[in-house]
């Protein structure tokens, strides 16, 4: 490459943006690059020449992969050159000079054996001046001079293509005449870079309430050259975000097949229609820089340890200080850095592109789903860097010494972080959970008593401290759908799906902090299939008032005298359906006996059965209207009581 690379920007979804740019004198800028990337280039380079003309781009094309429809001339193996040569040239004129002899004709083949057959193998040449087909070994054959220009010009293809690394393309930039001072800029595929994060935390020693802490928070921006050629003192940034980025068939020849079209048909084509895409943002102009604000210096404590977590975390900031500035770009944010960065091709290096100190927190977060017996040691803070933060991995120093790992996750400027880096074993949490249904309400409707009813759900997180020191657990509960608070303080925060409160934590003992939730559920029950008890029950509780109750005990009493009747219908029916078998089966036995003699005086005893069996269906007759009457009355009876309740 004659035009080195000045301006990288690498992006998180393996992408990167390359600007090259130099002063060039020529007409023709050979440029390589990876096979791979070629059909992003071919989608993204743009030349810029501030004193000439840029009139075009000539690129390789890459053979076809579709044996049927191979275009390549010619293919050489590697271990037969020569024998595939001579192969593919059967019929192409040809000298061939073999020993003392230099014979002119045309190539008609070649004869080769498994084994040695350099030395073995024949070759035919037919001479079209004597009209003879001679044939030649192999091994004698010195030269053999291509007659025919199709010929060589294959075999020139062939070698110049063959010239070029098979997993890199070649492309060539045309030029107008002369000296050109030429910018050249193209995406292609690049490792995403990473980031790794370092907070240093203290504890202030002031009366700031439990937990207030200094933070240094220090991020390393980590990227890879995998260009094959050197990166020297190039403009670097890294972007954060998620551009919309694709790959595009571009080059890789492609001739579709062609429907066929006849004489006789006359077609007309359907609408050809594509689907709408949203525009590729344009590239945006450099933004100003933003520098970091000066950080405030920590507070000295007395206290030895102190003063060496205030002396590392000096001592951070001096010998690695933040060489990045940020800005946002549209939906995208930019981590520049500040100094020319060199990085030798097929290494990587790490850049400091955050250094910030910020006021926070060191809390005892606890969430059964997350860790079910123990808080975890977290320290909050407000992003307050100016910069979006990618996700990465950050490891904590507390009070200079080691304390825990973390994932801090992509936070944009001014939003809170929370990271959670130990679990803290000397307290634990047990977490009981209880349900109970309670009544809220009764209203009578018509014919039904209508019954409000909480669900209330109950957690009781015991909280055993068993270190020497006070501390505060935030109880972080996660709130179950459709259900309200109550009879709970309020919480210090609180989303739809969560709530937390600040437990205080005596040292050496337990603590009981009850969260309570409930959601209302509402039945409906007839009121002739109420229990007496559960009214007795919704009196004493003060759910019922006493007029109330006596009426819907009178009408219970009511209900209860038409069951009685509809008792005794019952009865009544089932002796009727007895009375009619019997009949049923004496009018069978009729049937064959004679007038005369014992059968004359069993069919005067069965008839006189026959003439019971009737009174006694008139008996049944006359108590079912009587019960039927009295059923009537007590309907009239509870259509009163009910407009009475109702009213």
């Amino acid at each position: 490459m004659t035009l080195p690379i000045r301006r990288v920007t690498f992006y998180k979804h393996g992408l990167g943006f390359f600007e090259r740019h130099g002063h060039y004198e020529g007409r023709e800028l050979r440029l390589e690059f990876p096979r791979a990337a070629m059909d992003d280039i071919l989608k993204s380079l743009v030349a810029i020449s501030q004193s000439g003309q840029v009139w075009g781009l000539e690129f390789e094309t890459p053979p076809d992969r579709n044996p049927g429809v191979s275009r390549r001339p010619l293919e050489l193996s590697a271990e037969h050159g020569l024998t595939d040569l001579l192969a593919a040239f059967r019929g192409r004129r040809v000298r061939v000079r073999a020993g003392s002899e230099t014979l002119e004709g045309q190539l008609a083949g070649s004869e080769l054996e498994q084994q040695d057959h350099l030395k073995r193998g024949k070759l035919s040449l037919y001479l079209p001046d004597e009209k003879t087909l001679r044939v030649l070994e192999l091994g004698q054959v010195e030269r053999v001079d291509l007659l025919d220009e199709r010929a060589s010009g294959d075999l020139e293809f062939f070698l110049t293509t063959k010239a070029t690394d098979e997993e890199r393309s070649g492309a060539t930039l045309r030029l107008s005449e002369g000296a050109h001072d030429l910018t050249v800029s193209y995406i292609a595929p690049a490792p995403a870079w990473r980031v790794s994060y370092r907070l240093l935390a203290t504890e202030k020693s002031g009366g700031e309430g439990p937990g207030a802490s200094d933070i240094l928070l220090q991020g390393w921006g980590l990227f890879d050259n995998t260009l094959g050629e050197d990166l020297e003192n190039v403009e670097l940034s890294l972007m954060a975000g998620m551009p919309v980025s694709f790959r595009y068939a571009l080059h890789q020849p492609n001739t579709p097949e062609r429907p066929l079209v006849q004489d006789e048909e006359r077609t007309v084509e359907a609408p050809i229609l594509f689907d709408a895409m949203p525009p590729m943002a344009a590239m945006a102009a450099p933004a100003p820089r933003v520098a970091f604000a000066e950080a405030a210096e920590f507070e000295h404590s007395a206290m030895p340890k102190l003063r060496a977590a205030a002396k590392l975390a000096k001592g951070l900031e001096q010998s690695s200080p933040a060489a990045a500035s940020g800005a946002e770009r549209g939906a995208l944010f930019a981590y520049r850095i500040a100094h020319p960065v060199s990085v030798r091709r097929g290494q990587s290096a790490m850049v400091p592109i955050v250094g910030q100190r910020l006021e926070g927190r060191r809390e005892l977060l606890f969430n059964e789903r997350k860790q079910a017996k123990n808080p975890v040691a977290s320290l909050r803070f407000k992003n307050a860097t100016g910069l979006s933060l990618e996700r990465g991995p950050v490891t904590v120093l507390e009070d200079a010494d080691y304390a825990g790992e973390a994932v801090l996750d992509f936070s944009p400027a001014g939003a809170e972080v929370i990271v959670s880096y130990a679990v803290e074993l000397g307290v634990q949490v047990r977490t009981q959970t209880r349900g109970e249904t309670r009544t809220a309400r009764l209203s009578l409707q018509p014919g039904y008593l209508v019954v409000e009813e909480h669900h209330i759900q109950t957690t009781a997180y015991e909280i055993h401290n068993n270190t020497a020191k006070p501390c505060e657990v935030v109880v972080e509960h996660n709130r179950s759908h459709s259900y309200d608070l109550f009879e709970t303080p309020e919480p210090v925060e609180s989303t739809q799906a969560l709530a937390r409160w600040r437990v205080p934590c005596p040292a050496g003992q337990k603590t009981v902090f009850t969260v309570a939730e409930r959601t209302l559920n509402s039945r409906s029950e007839a009121i002739g299939d109420l229990d007496l008890r559960a009214l007795e029950r919704y009196l004493r509780d003060k759910y019922l008032d006493q007029a109330t109750f006596d009426r819907l005990e009178g009408l219970l009493d009511l209900y209860g005298q038409m069951q009685d009747l509809e008792a005794r219908q019952e009865k009544l029916e089932a002796e009727r359906q007895k009375i009619y078998s019997r009949q049923t089966q004496i009018q069978g036995n009729l049937a064959p006996l004679g007038s005369g003699g014992e059968e004359g005086r069993l069919r005067a005893r069965l008839v006189g059965e026959l003439s019971k069996l009737e009174d006694a269906l008139g008996e049944l007759e006359t108590g079912e209207a009587a019960i039927g009457g009295e059923l009537e009355g007590l309907e009239r009876q509870v259509e009163a009581a009910l407009g009475k309740l109702g009213a």
